[in-house]
């Protein structure tokens, strides 16, 4: 029976799946500017990789993540940031606080297991 998956670990798999598809869901066929979309699918998968290095019990595996959530971290404060000065409504067509409260929500977890990640891998270095 395999162990379960750490939590960061399982919100890697989720998020790396559910980032691109959610952006492409949101844009629909609007992909301009290049730069305000492309970093979901750069984060999505930098999170894959590592979430299947880990999951596979690579010795790198807990670095991996920490890496790939740190640069999620850093795309969702742009993110999160700029949404928050938007005004009307957002190019999917949802309102813009909803909008900030789903990417907050994505911001939040990244956040929390980028904390996971490096406990994660700073104990198994001592």
């Amino acid at each position: 029976m395999r162990p379960a998956l750490r939590p960061e670990v399982l919100a890697a798999w989720v998020l790396g799946v559910a980032l691109p598809a959610l952006e492409v869901a949101r844009r629909r066929t609007n992909f301009h500017p290049v730069a305000s979309y492309v970093d979901d699918f750069i984060a999505g998968g930098l999170l894959l990789i590592a979430a299947r290095s880990a999951s596979r019990g690579r010795p790198r595996g807990p670095v991996l993540l920490v890496a790939a959530w740190g640069v999620l971290c850093g795309g969702m404060y742009a993110s999160f940031f700029g949404q928050l000065q938007g005004t009307g409504d957002d190019i999917s067509g949802l309102p813009n606080g909803t909008v900030v409260v789903i990417k907050g929500a994505v911001w939040a977890v990244a956040m929390i297991c980028l904390l996971l990640s490096v406990r994660t891998a700073t104990s198994r270095d001592t």
